[in-house]
């Protein structure tokens, strides 16, 4: 007999049975407020947490460290000034609060014309907001490495790099906080990779197209956008 599907039990089904998942999600919008829910939820407690543990002056000075030669005394001074942990946790917060419904915003967005366009069956704005919630609900996976990780050091000089294990550029490329090009590279994850594979898989279910055509219509704006992030970061 079986089991009928949940909010809950699809948390752990987009992991071990994303097939299952984009089947339950299917047809349950209201259910999206969950995954957004607790990424926004442990994004600000983890933000919170770190900004308790961490060294603040120190943080403070490898975020200025990039620009400190080109400032004078009064410049540095007035900006020690300003970076304050309530700033940081000020603008960690809000961006959290704000930014992550916002980003899910646009990319439900590109899916919804994906769809108008592609004369997809799923066409409604709340379906895609819905799948990218739910695709996108992988990211705890970078939160729960860099909480090991919290756990694991004893150390209160860690910056945001360091902390954040999941990201290519602390397991590849290596470049300081604060330095050009960190923060492009910092976004992308073993997560947000996995968050890819998995919108793949489900837009291939859902609209029945081939996955070498999801992966292209998956993929797009997001080439598209860090193509344009990298030129920015160059120049």
């Amino acid at each position: 007999m079986a089991t009928q599907a949940t909010a809950f039990g699809t948390l752990v089904n987009i992991f071990l049975e994303p097939k299952k998942a984009f089947e339950d999600i299917r047809g349950h919008n209201g259910w999206l407020w969950l995954p957004l829910f607790i990424v926004v939820a442990l994004g600000v407690g983890f933000q919170l947490w770190y900004l308790h543990v961490v060294d603040f002056g120190w943080l403070v000075d490898q975020t200025l460290a990039p620009k400190a030669a080109d400032m004078t005394a009064d410049q540095l001074r007035a900006a020690h000034e300003r970076m304050t942990p309530g700033s940081f946790t000020f603008f960690g917060v809000v961006g959290t609060i704000i930014g992550v419904p916002v980003w899910y915003l646009l990319q439900a967005l590109y899916f919804f014309f994906a769809a108008k366009l592609g004369g997809y069956k799923d066409q409604a704005f709340g379906t895609w907001f819905s799948f990218i919630s739910w695709t996108s609900f992988i990211g705890i996976l970078g939160y729960i490495a860099s909480a090991v990780y919290m756990l694991s050091t004893s150390s209160h000089q860690i910056s945001f790099v360091d902390v954040d294990v999941s990201s290519l550029n602390t397991l590849l490329f290596h470049v300081p906080y604060a330095h050009k090009g960190q923060a492009l590279l910092s976004s992308l994850r073993i997560s947000t990779i996995w968050s890819w594979v998995i919108m793949t898989l489900g837009l291939a279910q859902w609209t029945g197209k081939s996955v070498g055509r999801a992966a292209f219509t998956v993929l797009l704006p997001y080439v598209v956008c860090y193509a344009i992030w990298g030129v920015i970061a160059v120049i």
